[in-house]
Formats: structure tokens, C-alpha cells, sequence
């Protein structure tokens, strides 16, 4: 293997790597299901691309563009039970919940895994939180490496794909007539080894042909960046104007959308609900883009301006404060902000006027 390859990632995965006949991979898909429940993208309506549970391996799909909604929710789901809430006569109980079954996220993108590494750094860190990593440890990521990059996509720009050197359990990619699987854990070795005989010791000549895969992916970008850590510089300073930022924020329509896709976001608020006797504590997905998010109960709002919360969300993820807390940048590049902003104030578009300290809409 070149210098060059190692450079761009070329290697097996941390446990080595194997190969699989793609006739196989519906009878691997099929001991996958007897583990447990296996999430994998399926063919929703109108042809949308969704991560759903499946019962057969005929409804995994292999070849597909990005969903619009990240697989996230596996692990931070829009709706969170946290705890059920009872009264006796000794006056109110609290109650956990009984522990999820064990999982597998099937065929999940780079970027998306990347995602989940976040989140995982974010809820395991400070006051750590036990329903999140309860529901991770459960969960055995299978993700699926990237030969062509999205049409919005820049994760080459966050470290965060087109192919991943860890965070997954097995990655996989598709060589044609073969599936090169990297094990990146114990439980994906096991998951490999357990496979009844389909796998085998790849090839150096399948382990070329990945690396090259790589190498063209990764060239395949362009120049489509997204040059994070320049602007990274100005709003940790405080060199951004504000006149900058009431201009980009005139552009947001604050409806939420590029909180509620992205693969990084976890805002959220608590409510109530009441069900079967009891109530239930659950978390729900919120968005900082939202005027009343942070309205407080006296009526007072710290950011009850939208410049304000525009602000804030760029400042969480792109500043230093945040990177060295959280060890890499709020964006795994996955595109997704790009595809659904109805006024540009995505990623790209504010990253690079941030730079410039220029906005062209």
C-alpha cells in the first residue's frame, strides 16, 4: 500500500477485514435479523429513502441517495420517554423504563455515523445521560462507505466521510461482485465471524480497490468546500459583524428545518403526557431557531431577537469553545441543511460569508 493510500485512509478496518459474495448478502442480512431488530433504509413513499425497521432482508436497500431524515432517532428519537410517572398511596412513584432489545443500524452513511459519534461525545460527557447511552449500548452500527459524494454533500470538509477509519461496528463497501467488510470493533468481528462461513480474509488485491474507491471519492468533491476552520478564527473572536449577521438573518424564515434534519442537533424540551393511568416524562426534539426556546418563565428572553438565535446556532457549531468541548466541528457535512432551507442560510452559505464577511444570499 502507497504512502498516498494511508494518507487518504487506505487501510482495513481496526479488527481486519473480510469479504463477502453479494449472493450471500441477503443470508447474512437474514442472521442479522435474528440478533434483533435491524434498521436499514427502505423504500418509503414517492420513493423518499427512510431508516425504518425491516422484517426480511428484501426491503434493505443498497444503492440509494442520502435520506432527508438522519438515523439519528435510533438512538434520539423525536419523541423520548424518559420515565413514567404513578401515583399509590404513598403518593407519587417514579418508574424507569424497561431496556431496548438490541439493535442494528444497517447500512448507515459515513456522515450519519459521524453523527452519531457526536452525539455519543455530547450525551457521555459532563452530566452524563443514562437514557441515551442505555439505548447506544444496545446498538451495533453497520455503516455503508460512500464511492460518489451527495449532490449537497461537503463531509470531506469535516472529517466525517466519504469513508469512515472508526465509529462503526462493520463498515462496508460495495467492490462489485464482492462487499469488503472492515470490522471496527469486537462486536463486529464476532458479527463477521458468526456469519456461518459467508465471509473470508480479503484479498490485498480487494483492499487496493478500496483504497482507490477512496481516493476517487474523495477527489470527486471538487472544489466544493466548506472552510470551517477560517471561520472558525472570526466568530471565535468576535470578528464577525453584527450588520453581517442581521443581514444573513433576515434570509432565515426560523421554521426549524435545518435543526430537525441535521445529524448533530439535540435541542430539546421536556413535556408531560398522559397515558394508561399514569403520565410520562418524555424529551422532545426542539430547535434553537424557535423564538420561544428560550423564553423564560418570567417572560424574559435572552435571544427573543432572530439575528440573536442565528447567531447562536453558527457560534455552536462552528466556534472554537464548542470544537474543543465537543473535539470536532457541529457539522458532519451531510448536505442535508443545503436541500431543505427555504432562505440559504445553510451551513455553506453562512461559513463562508463568516469568512469573507460578505453575504451574497
Amino acid at each position: 500500500m502507497s504512502d498516498q493510500d494511508s494518507a487518504r485512509g487506505g487501510k482495513a478496518g481496526p479488527r481486519g477485514a473480510f469479504a463477502i459474495e453479494r449472493s450471500h448478502i441477503d443470508d447474512w442480512v437474514s442472521t442479522l435479523l435474528e440478533r434483533g431488530e435491524v434498521i436499514a433504509p427502505t423504500a418509503g413513499c414517492g420513493g423518499d429513502v427512510l431508516y425504518a425497521p425491516v422484517s426480511t432482508p428484501e426491503q434493505v436497500r443498497w444503492e440509494f441517495s442520502n435520506s432527508l431524515h438522519p438515523p439519528k432517532e435510533v438512538l434520539l428519537p423525536q419523541t423520548d420517554p424518559l420515565f413514567d410517572i404513578r401515583a399509590d398511596r404513598a403518593g407519587w412513584q417514579l418508574a424507569a423504563l424497561p431496556p431496548h432489545s438490541p439493535r442494528i443500524l444497517l447500512n448507515a452513511r459515513s456522515c450519519d455515523v459521524s453523527g452519531l459519534q457526536f452525539l455519543r461525545r455530547v450525551h457521555a460527557s459532563d452530566l452524563e445521560d443514562p437514557a441515551f447511552l442505555r439505548r447506544d449500548a444496545g446498538l451495533t452500527v453497520i455503516s455503508l462507505s460512500c464511492p460518489m459524494p451527495c449532490p449537497q454533500g461537503f463531509c470531506v470538509c469535516c472529517d466525517a466521510g466519504p469513508f469512515l477509519d472508526d465509529g462503526f461496528d462493520i463498515q462496508l463497501t460495495d467492490l462489485g461482485e464482492v462487499m469488503l467488510a472492515e470490522a471496527g470493533s469486537a462486536n463486529g468481528e464476532e458479527l463477521v465471524r458468526a456469519a456461518g462461513g459467508w465471509f473470508r480474509p480479503a484479498s490485498e488485491e480487494e483492499l487496493s480497490r478500496r483504497c482507490l474507491l477512496e481516493a476517487l471519492a474523495i477527489d470527486s468533491f471538487g472544489e466544493s468546500t466548506c472552510h470551517f476552520a477560517s471561520a472558525m478564527r472570526r466568530i471565535s473572536t468576535g470578528r464577525v459583524a453584527d450588520a453581517l449577521w442581521d443581514t444573513m438573518s433576515d434570509w432565515c424564515f426560523e421554521c426549524g428545518a435545518c435543526t430537525l434534519v441535521c445529524p448533530t442537533c439535540y435541542c430539546f424540551s421536556i413535556k408531560d403526557r398522559r397515558g394508561d393511568g399514569a403520565w410520562q416524562r418524555c424529551r422532545l426534539w426542539d430547535s434553537c431557531q424557535y423564538a420561544a426556546f428560550t423564553l423564560e418563565a418570567s417572560g424574559h428572553n435572552p435571544r427573543s431577537h432572530r439575528k440573536d438565535r442565528v447567531k447562536r446556532r453558527f457560534y455552536h457549531k462552528v466556534s472554537a469553545q464548542y470544537y474543543l468541548r465537543d473535539k470536532s466541528v457541529g457539522c458532519v457535512g451531510c448536505g442535508r441543511c443545503v436541500t431543505v432551507c427555504l432562505g440559504t442560510t445553510d451551513m455553506p452559505a453562512v461559513v463562508a460569508a463568516i469568512r469573507k464577511g460578505v453575504w451574497h444570499g
